[in-house]
């Protein structure tokens, strides 16, 4: 079997500390991360065994990745790299690297990093619950230039509790002072369990419109392309490949804690107990938790769901092919999308409400014969 363009999602599910707004599968550090190396390579070589798979991208996330030994992700990487391989992400936090530790990555075959900022506020930060501090957040960016990386993502965070539109207005600022490559600008979610979502602490709705509003204005003024609700290039080749084919439902294979793959017809998650997921891979059986196979309706929901989130928009014929046509006039009508060949596309106002015209757009589809 042969599949070209596969992305490959690495979960590593380890912090130094669990910050307040995550739910993510993640957990403190062990002293000891061999047993997990162990376990993420062998159900890698599980899940590739007579499989002819160029991957395209690989990306490593979590957590914390980056507390793993550069000899691990240097043997993993060499493990996956085929000559379709374009992007090669690994994520990490501002406390967690000096100059050697990024320096490591770069050699071990990174040659993108996503560096977790989220605020240039050391009153943002403790809010969030972040380890690291503004001055550490710049330096980071400093010392990952100078050891190699020429493409560079930051985070961001807006819609906190208690940020002003000034407080906002510096982050981005500050932000573009390092003109990194990438920026991902993300609306703080409230996910039940966590201690900030458990305390409801986040700005209004009308706030979080305006700072997402104000994000645009901004960067898009400094030749930043936003062409996902939450992500913002400085140029087409920076955007991100491997998140890109999530909204496009490429096929995608992934590895660790809580991990999901995609492979074109159906979905499947691991288990995210962390001893259950090592003691599942150590038996030899794939730690899955769910799989399914999606129906043409699936199909056609993901498609909207995806579609209006990004500036690839909604591809008509791609609904055809599944057997649905979208009845377009009330669509046009919200003003959020225009038609575009065989696209519907969101405008910057659309990618905020892409969840409502997802909604809207599947009380308006129609079964046709499949194409």
């Amino acid at each position: 079997m042969t599949a070209e363009g596969t992305g490959l999602y690495v979960h590593v599910p380890f912090c130094l500390k669990k910050c307040s707004y995550c739910a993510f599968t993640s957990v403190k550090k062990p002293d000891d991360t061999s047993g997990m190396c162990s376990a993420l390579h062998t159900e890698f070589i599980q899940r590739t065994r007579n499989r002819n798979i160029q991957f395209r991208t690989f990306y490593a996330g979590g957590g914390t990745p980056s507390l793993l030994p550069p000899e691990f992700w240097m043997r993993l990487i060499g493990a996956v790299k085929t000559p379709s391989m374009e992007e090669v992400t690994i994520e990490t936090n501002p406390a967690v690297l000096d100059a050697v530790g990024y320096s490591a990555l770069f050699l071990a075959g990174f040659n993108r990093i996503s560096v977790g900022v989220q605020s240039f506020s050391d009153m943002n930060l403790k809010l969030l619950g972040r380890i690291h501090s503004a001055d550490e957040a710049r330096e980071s960016l400093k010392l990952a230039r100078k050891m190699g990386f020429r493409n560079i993502s930051l985070d961001l965070m807006y819609g906190l509790p208690g940020q002003t539109s000034e407080n906002q207005k510096k982050d981005i600022e500050e932000a573009l002072l390092f003109m990194p490559q990438h920026i991902s600008a993300y609306d703080l979610t409230l996910e039940p369990g966590t201690p900030m979502g458990d305390r409801g602490e986040k700005a209004s709705e009308n706030q979080c419109a305006e700072m997402y509003y104000r994000i645009h204005e901004m960067l898009t003024a400094n030749g930043y392309i936003h062409y996902e609700v939450s992500s913002y290039a400085l140029e087409d080749k920076y955007r991100s490949k491997h998140n890109s084919s999530y909204w496009d439902r490429t096929p995608y294979i992934g590895i660790g804690p809580s991990a999901h793959s995609f492979t074109g017809a159906g979905r499947s998650w691991n288990v995210s107990d962390i001893p259950e997921y090592e003691s599942s891979v150590v038996q030899g059986n794939l730690p899955e938790e769910f799989s399914e196979e999606l129906t043409d309706e699936d199909a056609a929901h993901e498609i909207l769901a995806l579609g209006f989130r990004n500036t690839n928009g909604v591809d008509l014929k791609e609904l055809e092919r599944f057997g649905f046509k979208l009845d377009l006039a009330d669509l046009l009508n919200t003003g959020f999308v225009k038609k575009k060949g065989n696209l519907m596309i969101p405008n910057t106002g659309g990618m905020l409400f892409a969840d409502y015209l997802a909604l809207k757009a599947a009380e308006l589809l129609e079964e046709v014969p499949r194409v």
